[in-house]
Protein backbone atom coordinates (compact mmCIF):
# COMPACT_ATOMS: atom_id res chain seq x y z
CA UNK A 1 0.00 0.00 0.00
CA UNK A 2 2.79 2.42 0.87
CA UNK A 3 4.51 2.02 -2.49
CA UNK A 4 1.22 2.42 -4.37
CA UNK A 5 0.39 5.56 -2.36
CA UNK A 6 3.82 7.05 -3.07
CA UNK A 7 3.40 6.24 -6.78
CA UNK A 8 -0.02 7.95 -6.76
CA UNK A 9 1.50 11.07 -5.20
CA UNK A 10 4.30 11.14 -7.75
CA UNK A 11 1.64 10.84 -10.46
CA UNK A 12 0.15 14.08 -9.07
CA UNK A 13 3.49 15.76 -9.71
CA UNK A 14 5.07 15.71 -6.28
CA UNK A 15 8.81 15.54 -6.85
CA UNK A 16 11.73 15.11 -4.51
CA UNK A 17 11.83 13.23 -1.25
CA UNK A 18 8.44 12.03 -0.09
CA UNK A 19 7.31 9.17 2.10
CA UNK A 20 4.05 7.62 3.10
CA UNK A 21 4.20 6.11 6.58
CA UNK A 22 1.76 3.30 7.38
CA UNK A 23 -0.02 3.57 10.74
CA UNK A 24 -2.84 1.06 10.37
CA UNK A 25 -5.68 2.76 8.51
CA UNK A 26 -3.82 6.10 8.64
CA UNK A 27 -1.29 7.19 6.04
CA UNK A 28 1.08 9.91 7.26
CA UNK A 29 2.42 11.76 4.24
CA UNK A 30 5.83 13.42 4.46
CA UNK A 31 6.38 15.90 1.62
CA UNK A 32 9.40 17.95 0.66
CA UNK A 33 9.26 20.92 3.08
CA UNK A 34 9.19 23.46 0.24
CA UNK A 35 6.01 21.93 -1.21
CA UNK A 36 3.90 21.57 1.95
CA UNK A 37 2.13 24.94 1.61
CA UNK A 38 1.11 24.18 -1.98
CA UNK A 39 -0.40 20.81 -1.00
CA UNK A 40 -2.37 22.27 1.91
CA UNK A 41 -4.46 24.46 -0.41
CA UNK A 42 -8.06 23.12 -0.38
CA UNK A 43 -8.11 21.84 -3.98
CA UNK A 44 -4.68 20.28 -3.71
CA UNK A 45 -5.33 18.60 -0.37
CA UNK A 46 -8.41 16.94 -1.91
CA UNK A 47 -6.22 15.61 -4.73
CA UNK A 48 -3.60 14.37 -2.30
CA UNK A 49 -6.04 12.66 0.05
CA UNK A 50 -7.98 11.15 -2.85
CA UNK A 51 -4.80 9.68 -4.33
CA UNK A 52 -3.76 8.12 -1.02
CA UNK A 53 -7.25 6.83 -0.19
CA UNK A 54 -7.52 5.26 -3.63
CA UNK A 55 -4.96 2.62 -2.62
CA UNK A 56 -6.80 1.58 0.55
CA UNK A 57 -5.98 3.99 3.37
CA UNK A 58 -9.06 5.41 5.08
CA UNK A 59 -7.35 8.34 6.82
CA UNK A 60 -4.63 10.66 5.55
CA UNK A 61 -2.49 13.14 7.48
CA UNK A 62 0.12 15.50 6.09
CA UNK A 63 3.12 15.72 8.41
CA UNK A 64 3.82 19.45 8.76
CA UNK A 65 7.48 18.74 9.60
CA UNK A 66 7.96 17.42 6.08
CA UNK A 67 10.16 14.58 4.91
CA UNK A 68 12.90 13.39 7.22
CA UNK A 69 14.73 10.08 7.27
CA UNK A 70 13.98 7.79 10.18
CA UNK A 71 10.85 9.63 11.34
CA UNK A 72 8.87 6.40 11.54
CA UNK A 73 11.10 5.33 14.41
CA UNK A 74 10.92 8.48 16.53
CA UNK A 75 7.21 9.15 16.89
CA UNK A 76 5.84 9.12 20.40
CA UNK A 77 3.71 6.04 20.84
CA UNK A 78 5.28 4.19 17.93
CA UNK A 79 8.51 3.28 19.70
CA UNK A 80 9.82 4.21 23.08
CA UNK A 81 12.48 6.93 23.02
CA UNK A 82 15.89 5.88 24.25
CA UNK A 83 16.84 7.29 27.64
Amino acid sequence: MVERAEDALRHLGIAGDLRVRHHGELARVELPPESIAEWLAPDRVRELTGAVRSVGFTRVAVDLAGFRSGSLNVLTGVVEAEA
